[in-house]
């Protein structure tokens, strides 16, 4: 059994997703969403995906963690910060508790620990546009490297390369507002883990492109507070914000690391069998959270039809 493992998950937005730089900005919206500073492309911080991730574990009907009377009589919730000091958390390692060991815990000197499970920046990898020839999907080959492809990709400068064929006789095509004839290029997507209604509508673009053209369609929606006692708008409360539009495709790695060399408190980690709490069971865990990011979302405005996120490779009966 590895001592770790690396899992890359790949996930679609079912809905608008917005996760906020952090106060309104004098920029072209009041409230942008979080950017990779060299690039300058939307991204979802890890610990947009882990905090979620965390409530969700611990709501999951097989684990009920949220609010819960332990066997002692004790209220904890295993969910969130776990109050001031992380007090409310369990913190039971023997056996292990399937949120506070996965994602971690801090209980004061000498009974806290850090989450087996680490995660990572959500990176933008395939972005929807409107064209003439209805939706198409644009990617670059900085954002593709590494995925493990066994495919070199190259773009043109000032143009686009099909990689599907549904789009191969365009010999000019528009991303929005930006017209590109096509050009040569190289790539293929056919190990590529995403529908492939998507993949045959995808073309590459270079590198410089990319940043603009998903700055350039990023969805970007008016909002207005109303005033209770008119049921009108209130003066001066009109506010713009933007979010990743629905249908981009995006990875983010997580790590899982065992349990086995970690002490709390001179106690040794065990599952409720008695076994080494091993990188299967903590990604068994963490996955029964993510599944329920396409029902319940992340970000916020999660009231206003946005935030939810399907992520497309978990492992079957892990769920």
């Amino acid at each position: 059994m590895s001592d770790y493992e690396l899992k890359t998950y790949y996930a679609i937005a079912l809905d608008p997703i917005h996760v906020g730089a952090g106060g309104a900005r004098l920029e072209r919206v009041d409230l942008p969403i979080i950017r990779e500073p060299g690039t300058n492309l939307p991204k979802i911080p890890g610990t947009s995906l882990s905090g979620p991730a965390r409530a969700y574990t611990a709501m999951h009907p097989k684990i009920n963690r949220y609010r819960w009377i332990d066997d002692e009589g004790k209220e904890s919730s295993c969910a969130g910060r776990g109050g001031e000091g992380g007090e409310n958390h369990c913190g039971k390692v023997n056996p292990a508790c399937p949120v506070c060991v996965p994602y971690g815990f801090s209980k004061g000197s000498g009974h806290s620990m850090q989450g087996l499970a680490q995660f990572f920046d959500a990176q933008i990898l395939l972005f929807p546009v409107a064209s003439l020839a209805g939706t198409v999907w644009i990617t670059s080959p900085m954002v593709l490297e590494g995925l493990g492809l066994n495919s070199e990709f190259q773009a043109p400068d000032d143009g686009f390369y099909p990689l599907g064929e549904h789009l191969k006789n365009k010999e000019k095509l528009n991303f929005g507002w930006l017209m590109l004839p096509k050009g040569e290029g190289e790539g293929d997507l056919t190990n590529f883990p995403v529908p492939e209604k998507i993949k045959q509508r995808t073309v590459l673009v270079s590198d410089k492109l990319f940043p603009k053209i998903v700055n350039s369609n990023l969805e970007v929606r008016t909002s207005v507070s109303i005033d209770p006692a008119t049921g009108t708008a209130e003066e001066g409360a009109l506010f713009t914000y933007e979010a990743i539009p629905r249908g981009t495709i995006l990875r983010f790695d997580v790590i899982y690391n065992s349990g086995k060399y970690f002490r709390v408190g001179e106690q040794e980690l065990k599952t409720e069998d008695g076994g080494d709490v091993g990188t299967q069971w903590v990604k068994a865990q963490v996955e029964k959270g993510l599944k329920l990011f396409e029902i319940l979302g992340i970000g916020g405005m999660g009231t206003r039809g946005m935030g939810r996120l399907k992520v497309l490779n978990l492992e079957k009966g892990d769920c």
